[in-house]
């Protein structure tokens, strides 16, 4: 059995101490390695250019191009290229692609086919009156939304306004407020952008509760809220009964903590509100 094992070893050391001897012969014939077949099929590039920018010229796109006429052709440097250009966010990254196509000296022809973003040429918001809109243009800036007149329009981004938008209403009290979106072409190269508001109800605060209070009276708690109250004569007229979230927390992390502070509870914990019958 043993011998029999050590055969069956020696054998397959000479197959593989052959397999080299036989392709350095082939060298030596002259065949062609598969190193040298592939320099052999390596093609150039005769031309790169962009195909469906209108309002951008040729020469801004191509700058961020590092692949130019007399490469050897790489498909991972055009996907690199093509991604490059994508990250200026002027085109739509869903309608973008490489197109390589055959060339007339045995070489390769690439196209960058683009689709441009539209710039905003009028923005409007309809149904929107608890709100300035001056106040909107000035929190979309803050906030960097990326909308505004002459600003180029990304859908991505204006649902990033939305959000903002609704924000915005939801600190004046109208937390069921809907906003839609809607694009109307003015130009091959322009879009006109309507946020489209339905601001809903009012909502005002009927009933304050604290839970897990063991050693404080729901009143006490409620006597510290300064900025939000129950609906009330005074309140109400005060604007302090209308719904704004962040004005909550604020209250009740700063005021309604520094009440139980005040009482040695230095341990005391509030946790997020939870907003019960909104909307009816």
């Amino acid at each position: 059995m043993q011998k029999v094992s050590v055969f069956g070893l020696a054998l397959f050391s000479l197959i593989i101490l052959a397999l080299p001897l036989r392709a350095a012969a082939g060298d030596a014939n002259g065949a062609e390695t598969p190193v040298a077949a592939a320099a052999n099929e390596q093609q150039i590039i005769e031309s790169v250019d962009i195909q469906g920018n209108r309002r951008l010229r040729d020469e801004d796109v191509l700058y961020y191009v590092r692949t130019r006429a007399g490469d050897v052709y790489d498909p991972a440097a055009l996907e690199r290229d093509l991604r490059e250009i994508l990250s200026l966010n002027w085109f739509d990254k869903t309608a973008s692609r490489v197109i390589v196509s055959d060339g007339l000296r045995g070489g390769v022809n690439v196209i960058f086919e683009v689709r441009e973003w539209p710039i905003i040429r009028d923005l409007q918001f309809r149904g929107l009156k608890a709100v300035q809109e001056s106040d909107v243009l000035k929190a979309f800036r803050e906030q960097r939304a990326g909308i505004s007149k002459e600003a180029i329009y990304d859908p991505v981004k204006a649902r990033g306004a939305t959000r903002i938008l609704r924000e915005l209403l939801a600190s004046r009290g109208y937390a069921n407020a809907t906003v839609k979106i809607e694009e109307e072409e003015v130009s091959a190269t322009s879009i006109a952008v309507t946020f489209d508001v339905d601001q809903g109800f009012l909502s005002r605060i009927v009933e304050i509760d604290f839970e897990g209070n063991e050693n404080f009276k729901d009143s006490e708690l409620r006597n510290a809220l300064e900025l939000v109250k129950e609906t009330g004569l005074v309140s109400r007229f005060q604007s302090q009964d209308i719904l704004d979230m962040r004005k909550l927390q604020f209250d009740l992390q700063k005021n309604v903590r520094s009440y139980m502070f005040s009482k040695g509870y230095f341990q005391a914990r509030i946790g997020d509100p939870v907003v019960e019958g909104l909307g009816v």
